[in-house]
């Protein structure tokens, strides 16, 4: 993504491609084998090009790019009137961006228990799934889900506390 900030179209057309394929096997994971996968998946690609700018190029792209593949999805639920909340979903939109603005995230994932740091860092900045990311330490998806959903709500109310 820095080479394509600079210009480099060849760079620019290999960070889509890759986005592409990320995102299309997180949003397969999400909604299975929707006949409309690919038409989300494009208006992803068309929501991360015009919303380059706001990307931080001192922070990962994933995470970046994982929440606006995610507001895609639930945009798509929402015009299907189905609706977009389970326990995975609630716990990436504990913490809307704008909650946390200009605040360090490695500082306040220092404030969460080892367990919920880790598993906030694996999902939300790895990109792992809950599965993946149980499966490497050793507990199952229910408990990597509740780590991930207890940590996002308690860096919710550490960001609403530091904002006061």
């Amino acid at each position: 993504m820095a080479a394509a900030r600079e210009g480099n179209s060849a760079a620019y057309r290999q960070f889509l491609g890759e986005a592409a394929q990320r995102i299309r096997a997180r949003l397969a994971r999400k909604i299975g084998a929707d006949s409309e996968l690919e038409d989300l998946v494009q208006e992803c690609l068309i929501a991360l090009h015009e919303k380059r700018h706001t990307l931080d190029p001192g922070r990962p792209v994933a995470p970046w790019m994982y929440a606006i593949a995610n507001y895609k999805l639930i945009d798509h639920w929402r015009k299907r009137g189905r609706s977009p909340i389970d326990l995975d979903d609630e716990a990436d939109m504990a913490v809307a961006p704008d909650t946390m603005a200009g605040m360090d995230v490695a500082a306040l994932l220092d404030h969460l228990p080892d367990a919920q740091a880790e598993a906030i860092r694996m999902t939300h900045i790895e990109g792992l799934t809950n599965k993946e990311a149980g499966e490497r330490i050793g507990v199952g998806t229910s408990a990597m889900k509740l780590r991930v959903h207890r940590g996002m709500l308690r860096l919710k109310e550490i960001a609403d506390e530091q904002k006061i």
